[in-house]
C-alpha cells in the first residue's frame, strides 16, 4: 500500500510509515492511514503498549533535533 506523505512531499509505502521512527511508526500515521485500513488494530498487533506511548505520548522532536540526528547518522565521526 501507499500513500502521499504530506511531511515528505511524495509517494510512501505503508512499510515506511510503520518503522520510520527507529522500527516504530510514524506519529502521524493514525492520520494518513485512517480511512484505508483499520491502523489501530494493525498498530496493536504489531507494538507494545510501551512502543506506542514512545510515539504518541512523546512530545516531537524539533527541526533542529532532527537535522542533527540525519548528519549523525550520514557523517559517523560526528558523534
Amino acid at each position: 500500500m501507499e500513500i502521499y506523505c504530506l511531511q515528505l512531499g511524495m509517494i510512501v509505502e505503508f512499510s515506511y510509515c510503520i518503522s520510520v521512527n527507529d522500527n516504530l511508526p510514524c506519529r502521524n500515521i493514525l492520520g494518513c492511514w485512517k480511512h484505508r485500513c483499520d491502523i489501530i488494530s494493525i498498530l496493536r498487533e504489531k507494538f507494545s503498549d510501551d512502543e506506542l506511548k514512545k510515539v504518541f505520548c512523546t512530545p516531537p522532536k524539533t527541526r533542529i533535533e532532527r537535522i542533527i540526528e540525519s548528519i549523525e547518522k550520514k557523517d559517523p565521526s560526528t558523534s
